[in-house]
């Protein structure tokens, strides 16, 4: 006769199957030799193909689209754009982190932004100014000193990068590029399941948060000096 508790372990060895698959799923995709990412936007870039859309990036890079969308989403913010640019990749990387925060292990898009067209001139953009410091952190990055259990570190990883997330999509001055980077890191942490690069996004996150603290802080305390 079987317990009453029988069940819940079952239940929380659920989340952790799931992840597990996904992680089995990457090691074999490893084994034969996966398309850096810096290889798929800059294949992407070519004028001579048709115009990609966001939906065939994410079938491109497959299981690794949650990391892949963070570094492009986040490492975008090293580029200087016009004013109120940050919204535009900030809502997305909002849609993308959630997602990894409440424990999907596959990467889910609305059909309007599966179809939001890319032109080569902006993925091309985005190789010339990304791609050097990709394929720099694609040789660095491999599998080393990652936490257990899994599942829990992606829900952690997820929350960390929705509050960067949410400091990016502001619409105000030097609230864009360190967190940007931050999420971009985890990235590039969750692509290679790398930790030393999980403690760097982790260390510029909490950086950029001190810093930008810091910077509005004396801000208000000025503007309240005028009164």
């Amino acid at each position: 006769m079987s317990s009453p508790d029988a069940s819940a372990p079952r239940t929380a060895r659920a989340p952790t199957a799931a992840f597990a698959r996904l992680r089995e799923s990457l090691r074999r995709r490893r084994g034969k030799r996966q398309r850096r990412i810096s290889a798929i936007l800059r294949a992407y870039s070519h004028r001579d193909r048709d115009i990609p859309t966001i939906g065939d990036l994410s079938e491109a890079f497959d299981a690794r689209s949650f990391g892949a969308f963070f570094i492009v989403f986040g490492g975008v913010n090293l580029i200087p754009l016009p004013p109120g640019t940050s919204l535009v990749f900030g809502v997305p990387l909002l849609l993308f982190t959630i997602q990894l925060a409440i424990g999907r292990h596959r990467l889910w898009l609305p059909e309007r932004v599966r179809n939001i067209r890319l032109k080569p001139e902006t993925m091309s953009m985005l190789v010339v100014r990304l791609g050097p410091y990709l394929r720099k952190v694609e040789r660095l990055a491999r599998h080393r000193y990652w936490p257990e259990p899994e599942w829990v570190v992606l829900s952690a990883i997820g929350w960390f990068s929705f509050v960067m997330a949410l400091l990016v999509a502001i619409p105000f001055p030097l609230t864009n590029m360190f967190p940007g980077v931050s999420i971009a890191l985890a990235g590039v942490a969750i692509t290679a399941r790398d930790g030393l690069w999980l403690i760097a996004s982790i260390v510029v996150g909490i950086a950029s948060v001190l810093f930008l603290a810091g910077i509005y802080g004396a801000a208000l305390f000025a503007f309240l000096q005028l009164f």
